[in-house]
Order: C-alpha cells, then structure tokens, then sequence
C-alpha cells in the first residue's frame, strides 16, 4: 500500500515537473516578429541627420534630411545637370576675345596707264608707202611683212587722231590675234564693232583712248587692214 502511493506521489510530481516545462518554453515563445523586421529595414544615419527609411520599411513615405543626396533614376542627384557638359565658369570671370580687325572695304584703286603720246604733238601730216613723222609706231606695231600703203596723224589740242592702211601675208584671223596681243600689253580691251560686208571690225579701248582696226581679205590670200585712232595726251 505504501508503494502504491510512492508510485502516484512519483507520477504527479513528474506531470508537474513536464507541465511548468511547457509553460516556461510557451513564455520563452519565438523572437517578435515586428522587432526583427524593424531591425533589418532601419540603417543607422551618421550623426546629425535624419535615417533614410528603405522602401517597405516602417518609416515608409518620409522625406529624406533636407541636403541629402538621393538617385533620380540615372545615377545622378538633382540639380547637377548632364554630366558631359561644360563647368560653369568661375563667378566674376569672363573670357575675353580677341580685337577683330576691319576688313578692307574695298580694292585699291590701280595706277593709271602711261599716256602713248605726249606733248608737243606733231604737225598734221600723211605719207604714202611708209610711216609717217610722229605716228606711234612702237605702240601701234605692224605685223611682220607688212606692206605700208598710207599713213597719217592729225593733232587737236591734246588729242592726236592716227591712221594706217596696210596689207599683210596673214589671214585675217592672225591680224587681229596679233594687235589684241600688242593693245593688251598696254591694258586695252577689245569688243567687236560694227562692220560692212565681208569685212570685220574690232575695237579697243582704254579709258579715253581708243583704235578701231578693220580687216578684209584680198584676192591673193593677203589681209587688208585699216587703223583708226584717238589717242589723249593724258593718262588713262
């Protein structure tokens, strides 16, 4: 009888034991939940600012310190502008140019041309088969084998009026060709002038000055030509 309540006395003072073991381990219970995730979402701020809360967090929604950089999306913070452009310059600086030099306005105005006569001019006069006394031979050349059949100078005031009537071996087309070359070297140009039939005419000119030269051809091949000229004392 005695070992029969030693046996129950063993088996309720176990079941009591067991029981506050259960207890103790419900109150131990898991870590809360909250206080975890609180842990793990907050990141210590340095010292004198506001934490950045992390999106999800318990402080999800609050603005960031005033000051603090934060990413707009492409790795750049607000207000900084494209990276790839030029830094602002230093305040109270400015580049200095510099002075642009004054184009020209225009072209020099060229020396006038040497007048091909000069006073005293000489006596009216003509002569038949050669050149006569004062015509301006070295200005008015002849072509090579040239036959003379007249010439002439008749002076007014400044201006000395020359003729010449002559034959050469040479078509008509070297005849010109051959006082364009011989006027052009004396800044004359040449224009076409009115002509009779079967006949050709050009002009030259420079300034005040001016020779017209009337061609033709002969019946043996030759060319038959004709000078006629103005030509000023003055220059140009």
């Amino acid at each position: 009888m005695l070992a029969k309540r030693l046996v129950i006395v063993g088996v309720s003072v176990a079941a009591a034991l067991g029981g506050a073991a259960v207890a103790f381990d419900q109150l131990a219970g898991p870590p809360d939940a909250s206080s975890s995730a609180q842990s793990s979402t907050v990141t210590p701020a340095p010292a004198g600012t506001e934490a950045l809360p992390v999106p999800g967090g318990p402080h999800a929604g609050a603005t960031a310190a005033p000051g603090a950089a934060t990413d707009s999306g492409n790795g750049q913070s607000p207000g900084t502008g494209d990276s790839t452009g030029s830094p602002a310059p230093a305040s109270g600086l400015q580049e200095v140019l510099p002075p642009i030099a004054a184009a020209p306005t225009g072209l020099p105005v060229p020396s006038p041309p040497a007048a091909l006569v000069s006073m005293p001019l000489p006596p009216t006069a003509s002569a038949q088969g050669k050149i006569v006394a004062g015509f301006p031979a070295d200005s008015l050349r002849f072509p090579d084998g040239t036959v003379v059949v007249s010439t002439g100078v008749s002076a007014a005031d400044t201006v000395l009026q020359v003729t010449a009537d002559a034959i050469s071996t040479v078509g008509q087309d070297s005849v010109v060709g051959h006082f364009q070359q011989q006027l052009g070297k004396l800044n004359f140009w040449s224009e076409p002038a009115p002509a009779a039939e079967g006949q050709r005419a050009v002009r030259f000119v420079r300034g005040a000055d001016s020779v017209t030269l009337t061609t033709s051809a002969t019946g043996t091949g030759s060319t038959r030509f004709m000078l006629f000229g103005n030509l000023h004392t003055t220059a140009g």
